[in-house]
């Protein structure tokens, strides 16, 4: 029963006292503090969490800037080293050698701060493309005069002649075409000049590879020497062949190979096989007969390798021909699959041009599926684009 003027007291019989009472409002003061603050509190923990993981992304991204292309580098070069360690005969190793100095030259300018070295190359070379182009262009009409002057007039002996008008045709037509204001002819002179620079890259990759090959398998060794005829004059033995002979007779000698095969038959214009009268000249020149066999029933340079191989047997080999025709050699003999590298004579400077040009055109021809695909895909997608939109 509750006494007149005692408050109630609070249920268990404790009462509760000022200082419970400012206890339970400072309680209740700093519940209401955190619970301003709480929200502020996780904003910071989200931002904080925020940067963090952009933080982390950073450093990832900033990971695999550097160590990619160094990933990408090494592989690229293992593959191309092991591609031209097993059999340098590949007009594909080309492009992987392109493709390792590119990659090399970005790591490079990862490692330091001076830019990639290949690629401002690369830079350089299509700014200077214009002048490059107009003095290739003058030299081989140059040495096409001299080709038309020294040797007889040929479909293959004009090449030079030939392409450096081309190009300078090519170069000229620009004014008119601007001129004319003709949206189609303006799109088939892109397409030429398109096409112009493929070939021009496809030549420059061939011809870079070429002189790379000739180093590349000047120590191998040989247990046989095969020497490629070239013609006659009657039965004379003209300097072309005569400097193939020679380089036949070092490389027998240098490699301590056991047989010389002088491999040519008998052209209508000839007095005698080919391989006779390059025997012939050999031993006359110092070669011991023991070791010359004469190979007289070829006609084409599949039938010097394939007759040659069939004379000699196994064992690894040489081919020996002129520089220009050295590398389509060498991979004429890896597609029939005769164990052979292939070693280039000396030639006369003012007839290399018009003949490295010719090989260049033998080695499209017998690539030829391929290189119209990637001709094609070069060539006509970017004019048509232009024809399509703007017309």
């Amino acid at each position: 029963m509750t006494q007149c003027g005692h408050p109630p007291r609070p249920p268990g019989g404790a009462v509760a006292g000022p200082g419970v009472r400012r206890a339970g409002a400072t309680a209740d003061r700093h519940d209401r503090v955190a619970a301003r603050t709480a929200p502020g509190r996780s904003a910071r923990r989200r931002r904080g969490s925020t940067s963090m993981s952009e933080s982390t992304l950073l450093l990832l991204v900033t990971v695999l800037a550097v160590v990619l292309p160094v990933v990408v580098a090494v592989v690229v070069t293992v593959v191309t080293v092991r591609r031209i360690r097993r059999d340098p005969r590949r007009l594909g190793n080309a492009y992987w050698l392109l493709a390792t100095a590119v990659l090399l030259g970005w790591v490079l300018s990862i490692a330091g701060s001076s830019g990639n070295p290949v690629f401002g190359a690369l830079v350089l070379a299509v700014v200077l493309s214009p002048l490059i182009t107009l003095v290739f262009a003058v030299f081989c009409v140059l040495n096409g005069a001299v080709m038309l002057r020294r040797e007889r007039l040929s479909l293959g002996n004009s090449l030079s002649l030939l392409t450096g008008l081309a190009i300078i045709g090519l170069l000229v037509a620009v004014w008119p075409v601007l001129a004319l204001d003709s949206l189609v002819l303006r799109a088939l002179w892109l397409a030429c000049l398109l096409a112009a620079a493929f070939l021009a890259f496809q030549f420059a990759a061939f011809l870079g590879y070429a002189w790379l090959y000739r180093w590349l398998v000047r120590d191998r060794p040989a247990d046989w020497v095969v020497v490629l005829g070239s013609g006659l004059h009657g039965s004379e033995v003209p300097p072309l062949l005569a400097s193939r002979i020679a380089t036949g007779m070092d490389e027998l000698a240098r490699r301590g190979a056991g047989r010389l095969v002088l491999s040519g038959g008998k052209g209508d214009d000839e007095r005698l096989a080919e391989g006779e009268a390059m025997a012939r000249w050999a031993a006359a020149h110092g070669a011991d007969p023991a070791v010359l066999t004469a190979e007289t029933g070829s006609r084409t340079t599949e039938e010097n390798l394939r007759f040659s191989s069939a004379l000699v047997g196994d064992g690894p080999g040489v081919i020996v021909t002129s520089n220009y025709h050295a590398l389509r050699a060498a991979l004429l003999a890896r597609r029939l699959g005769i164990d052979a590298q292939a070693v280039g004579a000396p030639t006369a400077g003012y007839y290399w041009p018009s003949a490295v040009l010719r090989e260049f055109v033998a080695v499209l021809r017998e690539y030829r599926v391929a290189n119209a695909v990637l001709l094609a895909l070069v060539a006509v997608p970017v004019p048509l684009a232009l024809v399509l939109v703007a017309g």
